[in-house]
């Protein structure tokens, strides 16, 4: 969702506990997406470039396209949150595919020998 047009204070808390200590920032080169709903006509949009300014220096890469602002309408979503709305559910299977071959994408390159990789503690134990 979007608190006054950023990301919410649960959330955000979260995402700070999660990036510390110091060199243990549980977020550094894991393959991200931003996606969210709003009752507003603006979709999140203002919260998603909150948070992309939040991930980026997290070092998280991010899916950049296709963007994803939502507008929640009792139209679309059902009670129970099943997507009524046949346009949107296909947007939403078009964007979960997008992301799928993101995070693969990012966990070719971020395989094993990679220029960043913190070698093994038992590694240096052997030298």
């Amino acid at each position: 969702p979007e608190y006054n047009r950023s990301i919410p204070g649960a959330l955000k808390n979260a995402i700070d506990w999660g990036s510390r200590p110091w060199g243990t920032n549980s977020f550094a080169r894991k393959p991200t997406g931003i996606i969210g709903a709003s009752p507003g006509s603006i979709g999140t949009a203002v919260m998603q470039s909150s948070m992309r300014a939040v991930l980026s220096f997290l070092d998280a890469p991010q899916l950049n396209a296709p963007e994803a602002y939502v507008k929640f309408n009792p139209d679309v979503f059902g009670s129970d949150g099943e997507v009524k709305n046949e346009s949107t559910a296909a947007f939403l299977r078009h964007y979960m595919e997008e992301y799928g071959a993101f995070v693969q994408r990012v966990l070719a390159a971020n395989a094993p020998g990679h220029i960043g990789d913190r070698e093994p503690d038992a590694q240096k134990l052997s030298r």
